[in-house]
Parts: structure tokens; C-alpha cells; sequence
């Protein structure tokens, strides 16, 4: 690991450090910090791990701006391990994590921070997130707060699946949510060690909804700040219909699905699971989408060859666990969003909100 570090200012104690893994498109880069060092009203720092870059970050662009560091990797962390190196070296109350393809608007970290002032019951919390590209719609990886259903699979308040919601303030009422995007993502930093971290190998997809699952079951709760905005370009690292996302997608949700779940729980929804990933290899055959088939296949795999593993991490996880999984389960989907999307047609948040509160999850 090498380390960069050329400083205009000093700030002695950041409120917030931002945490902005990088693995190329330095254009994406300079734009994200020219918004980044546009905020207002809260002092914070700035790492970038440089993620084994394709594009490498080179020193001299970067020195005007200020408490800004660079933390340089010859091999590929992932995602995940990316920000945990970020966090590690961070000196701020609060983390920020924020992909190199964002744009922060000037008045979204300071609103971020101030809601964790407000509710110290609150881990984190994501801003509204808009598409970078196609204006006033919403982003693809959580919109406007994230949710789960209760076999794993994640849907947002103005994305399900592959329908993306025009922005028309619907769901600017905020309110308590069950994952935020780690595209951008305000977490206590206190809070994101005492969890663990991001599970490094998961590597990329579903370790930020992993952490948030525990963060849960400490007794906490995760909060959508829809006054705060960032716009996101989306896809600029792994490409979404690509074999690799499509793999990690999977196989993260059965791990992250067996780590949190009680064992109850476990018995009760994880076979139904099973058998809508085999529903789904046997379709996308008939589909000819071989990719995605193989994609699902491997990931089971990876699963059941991967026991030790998994075991050991499920008792790591549930030793934090501090919640009853009563509560927790108030927190998520009780229908298949896979069922109510593709035969009841339901393709927005609005129209499965019913559903929601008839169940008492609000």
C-alpha cells in the first residue's frame, strides 16, 4: 500500500471523512470531487483508495484540494475491502461512502450528518438518489431508500427490478428504510466497526446491505434523507448485465440471507428461495439467456462448497444480534417482490406500499 498525502488545509477533527473507493474513469473522479468540494456547512475529509486502478490517480491534480489522501493498492480489494481500508484510516465522526461516478450536490452531506445528529438510534443514512444521464428519474442502485423482501431479493422506493421511476417527489416523505446504496452512504463510523465492516468477500453487490441487515439487528435503524441529493452515473465499474454482476448479485444474497437470518426464519423462507433461483435458471434457459442461467448455478454452488465459511460467519453475525427477528422481519417485504412484479404486475413502490401496511410492516 502506498500513500499520498499533500495537504492545503489542515482540519484537526473532520466531521465527516469521505470514503471514495476507485478502480478507473479518472474523468468520473475529478468530477465527483469538483461537486464533493462544493459542500457547505460541515468541515470533512477526503480518501480514495486507489482500487488497483486501470486509470491511476496521479498526485499532481490533486493538491488543490483540500485534507485529501490517497491510499494506493497493487491488487484488488473489491468494493469492499476498499472502503474498510478507507474506514481504518479515517479520523471522522461520520463516513461518507461515495462512488467515483456521483455527483454530491453542495447542501447533501451537512443534511446527512445532521439527520444522525438528530436520532443517535440511526446507523446510517442515504440521500435521494437521481440518474446522472436521464433527468429527473430516479437511479437504479436505491432511488429513494432501499427495501427487501423476505427471501433476499432488493427492490428501492422508485426501482424495482428494472423499472425505474420518474422523480416527482412521491416518496420525499423519507422516513425509516431497510438498506441504503453504498453508491452513497453516511454511516457512524463507531458503529460501522463495532459491526465488522463490510464482508470482504462478498467482494462487490449486496455487502452494504449485509452491514446495514446487522447494524439491524444491534438495534438500530437506517434512514432515507430525501432533501439531500446525489446524482449517480451507475454501472461505470461492473456493467449490469455482465456475467460477474450477476454472479455476485446471487451469491451474496444466499450468504447474506443465511449470515442474518434466525434460524427460524432460515427454515421458513430460504428452501422458497431455493427453488425461485431454480425457477429463474430454468426460465432464463427457455429464454436463451444462458449467461444469467450459469450465473445462478455457480452461485448456489459457491454456496453449499462454501459451508465452513458461512457457518463461521453466521455465528459472528448473530452474536451481535440484539433485536428480536420479530422485529426485524416487521422491517421487511412479507411478500415475494419476484411474484408481485412479474405475475401481479405491481412495478412501482406505491402500489406494493398497500400490500406493506396491511401486514402492520410500516
Amino acid at each position: 500500500m502506498y500513500l499520498f498525502k499533500k495537504r492545503v488545509r489542515v482540519e484537526a477533527n473532520p466531521k465527516v471523512s469521505t470514503i471514495i473507493p476507485h478502480a478507473g474513469g479518472r474523468k468520473l473522479l475529478d468530477d465527483c470531487l469538483k461537486s464533493l468540494y462544493l459542500t457547505k456547512g460541515v468541515s470533512f475529509e477526503t480518501i480514495i483508495i486507489d482500487n488497483c486502478s486501470f486509470e491511476k490517480v496521479t498526485d499532481e491534480p490533486l493538491g488543490e484540494y483540500p485534507d485529501l489522501r490517497v491510499l494506493r493498492y497493487e491488487h484488488q480489494l473489491g468494493f469492499a475491502g476498499a472502503c474498510n481500508r478507507g474506514v481504518e484510516a479515517a479520523s471522522g465522526e461520520y463516513i461518507f461512502l461515495l462512488n467515483n461516478d456521483a455527483v454530491v450536490l453542495p447542501d447533501t452531506i451537512r443534511l446527512l450528518s445532521l439527520a444522525l445528529d438528530d436520532d443517535n438510534t440511526v446507523a446510517a443514512c442515504q440521500p435521494k438518489i437521481l440518474s446522472l444521464q436521464q433527468t429527473g428519474m430516479f437511479d437504479y442502485s436505491s432511488a429513494c431508500g432501499g427495501e427487501i423482501d423476505r427471501y433476499g431479493f432488493p427492490f428501492a422506493r422508485g426501482r424495482i427490478f428494472d423499472t425505474v421511476e420518474d422523480d416527482n417527489g412521491q416518496y420525499d416523505y423519507g422516513g425509516y428504510i431497510f438498506w441504503g446504496a453504498g453508491t452513497a452512504l453516511m454511516i457512524r463510523r463507531d458503529l460501522y466497526l463495532s459491526a465488522g465492516g463490510l464482508e470482504e468477500p462478498f467482494f462487490a453487490h449486496m455487502e452494504e446491505i449485509d452491514l446495514q441487515w446487522r447494524l439491524q439487528l444491534m438495534g438500530h435503524r437506517i434512514l432515507v434523507v430525501p432533501s439531500a441529493v446525489v446524482k449517480h452515473l451507475g454501472a461505470a465499474t461492473i456493467h449490469s448485465e455482465s456475467f460477474t454482476k450477476m454472479y455476485l448479485n446471487h451469491r451474496n444474497s444466499l450468504a447474506m440471507l443465511f449470515r442474518n437470518y434466525s434460524f427460524r426464519s432460515l427454515i421458513r423462507f430460504f428452501p422458497a428461495r431455493i427453488l425461485l433461483d431454480f425457477t429463474a435458471i430454468i426460465r432464463s434457459i427457455f429464454c436463451g439467456d444462458f449467461k444469467r442461467s450459469w450465473a445462478v448455478t455457480r452461485a448456489g454452488c459457491w454456496f453449499w462448497l462454501s459451508m465452513p465459511y458461512l457457518i463461521k460467519g453466521r455465528i459472528c453475525t448473530q452474536r451481535l444480534r440484539i433485536l428480536s427477528e420479530r422485529e426485524i422481519l416487521l422491517r421487511i417485504y412479507p411478500c415475494s417482490i419476484v411474484l408481485q412484479y412479474f405475475l401481479s404486475k405491481r412495478r412501482t413502490f406505491g402500489e406494493l406500499k398497500t400490500i406493506k401496511s396491511s401486514y402492520g410492516c410500516d
